[in-house]
């Protein structure tokens, strides 16, 4: 197992060999300009590895954090690498389920079905006869994890002062947020909860096929699921039109009603997770990527959709300001602006058929622009939408998305303005009133003891105060040196009445016009800058 300054040595060795974090004015600097640096960059993920394959996937979808021709060149990323030979993973087996495959099922295969930078997928058959599919987590691979997210987070803290990118995109949360996520794709128990999680939801549901774990063959490094079979979707394509359209109603109802009702959404809806069954049944594997979302964040969400389909430039910017909590002043008139040029774009004057994974790519690139961030779990919802938009476009090209998503928009909002979560709103409201009601004599008449007392203190932050800051301390170095040379000049005459040194004649003219020319040029320079 390499050691963690073995690690530090290999990373720092293939950034430097890409030009990356070398140099003081930008983060990559290469002479062929963004492609080539976008490329620099993409093949220095592939030769570390696991995470920073998995950190460029992600940078891949954050069109809030990176330009299009670095999005386009990391989505390149495959996680998909040579698989291990099968003795590795057996040996991973009989660790984790106490015996090797060959004496646990009927049959295992020894040619995995997938191998991928974190885990290995192989198929086999249970004694009763079942089929099954084992995701089997390759040796070693959560601690080089570990030691590279240590590793990274130490190179964002020496990296933060030289570049202030990393600190106006809040490198530091954004790492929180991936380390997060990637502990929760290493952790099979997790992805285990998530299936049962669906499958719940989903319990009473015709239609709809969610792989059961096989919890006795299942630990730690290893998850063992009942195998499903069925077709992509793009195949779905063939069916006859009332086919199309169940399949279509179905794959949209799976990725926005948990989202909408229940603040989880599945995250990852690509062809190779979703399988047509022969009965029109729509199977969903591989549950490692799940997200969540706030109530309140499901209101903001559920709002912008709503401003998108009107063509509410006003309405999405607000909304839009809400979710990115900016910490920097904004114009939010140039925003409206740029929104309501947007939806001119990708909004059609019916109103019938609105592009959304369009738009919102548009949305994410307008807040690079303005220096905004979009939480995480928001930014891979929208994702999970333009993923499922164009799925249901390859199945059923006539169909609209704006169809699946205004049901569970307008079921959100009129949700909250009626039934027990209004209720329960005004409960919420009215309880908050009341104690503020009982506290607010208390408070009032502490503030009055403390204004009394001479002790209230108030603190205040101007923003962008430091550039001033130093440009009255270089105005007071020039009034300074402005009046030193002005002393030093009468000084030299004051002098001079008195003391005659020999051959003072030739060149104390000399001496007092270059003196009277360096304080006059200073006593103009300072008047400049404070007319500046």
């Amino acid at each position: 197992m390499i050691t963690k300054s073995e690690r530090y040595r290999e990373v720092l060795a293939v950034l430097a060999r890409h030009g990356i974090g070398v140099v003081e004015d930008q983060l990559i600097k290469h002479e062929a300009g963004d492609r080539a640096r976008a490329e620099h960059l993409r093949r220095a993920c592939e030769e570390l590895g696991a995470m920073f394959i998995k950190l460029g996937q992600l940078l891949s979808t954050r069109g809030d954090l990176l330009p299009e021709a670095y999005r386009t060149e990391l989505a390149k990323l495959q996680d998909e690498v040579a698989p291990l030979p099968v003795k590795a993973i057996a040996e991973v087996i009989r660790e984790d389920l106490g015996a090797p495959p060959d004496q646990i099922f009927a049959f295992f295969d020894p040619e995995p079905l997938g191998s991928a930078s974190i885990g290995q997928v192989h198929a086999a058959r249970l004694a009763d006869g079942r089929e099954v599919v084992l995701k089997v987590r390759k040796p070693g691979v959560d601690d080089l994890v570990h030691v590279d997210l240590e590793i990274l987070a130490g190179l964002v803290e020496a990296w933060s002062p030289r570049f202030p990118i990393l600190e106006q995109y809040d490198a530091r949360g954004l790492l929180r947020e991936f380390g997060d996520a990637l502990r929760a794709e290493l952790d099979y128990g997790h992805e285990a909860t998530n299936g049962k999680l669906f499958r719940t939801v989903f319990a009473n549901e015709r239609g709809f096929t969610i792989p059961e774990v096989i919890e006795k063959y299942s630990k730690g490094r290893v998850l063992t699921e009942e195998r499903v079979q069925g077709r992509k979707p793009s195949d779905a394509a063939h069916l006859p039109p009332r086919q199309r359209t169940v399949v279509s109603r179905r794959i949209a109802r799976f990725v926005l009603e948990p989202a909408f009702e229940r603040g989880v959404y599945y995250a990852d809806p690509h062809p190779g997770n979703l399988l047509i069954q022969d009965d029109g049944s729509l199977a969903i594997v591989d549950f490692g990527k799940v997200g969540r979302l706030t109530p309140e964040l499901r209101r903001r969400v559920a709002d912008m959709f709503v401003a998108i389909e009107r063509g509410d430039a006003q309405r999405l910017a607000d909304r839009l300001i809400e979710v990115t909590a900016p910490t920097h002043p904004i114009d939010r008139a140039v925003i409206t602006r740029e929104i309501d040029r947007m939806l001119e774009l990708y909004v059609d004057v019916s109103l019938e058929h609105v592009r959304f994974g369009d738009a919102i790519g548009e949305v994410l690139q307008l807040v690079r622009r303005h220096g905004l961030r979009m939480p995480g779990n928001l930014v891979q919802f929208f994702k999970a939408l333009a993923m499922c938009e164009g799925i249901l476009q390859a199945i059923d090209p006539a169909s609209s998305f704006t169809d699946y998503l205004r049901p569970m928009i307008g079921k959100l909002v009129y949700q909250e303005f009626s039934g027990r979560q209004s209720l329960a709103r005004l409960r919420d409201s009215a309880l908050d009133a009341a104690e503020l009601g009982i506290e607010l004599p208390r408070r009032i008449d502490r503030l009055l003891g403390e204004i009394e007392s001479g002790n209230l203190r108030v603190w205040t932050r101007v923003e962008d105060i430091e550039p001033i800051v130093k440009r009255l301390e270089h105005l007071g170095q020039r009034l300074n040196a402005t009046m030193l040379s002005a002393a030093f000049i009468v000084g030299l005459a004051i002098v001079m009445l008195y003391y005659h040194p020999q051959g003072w004649q030739g060149w104390i003219g000399v001496v007092f016009w270059i003196a009277v020319a360096a304080a006059g040029a200073g006593v103009v320079r300072a008047l400049l800058a404070i007319r500046k």
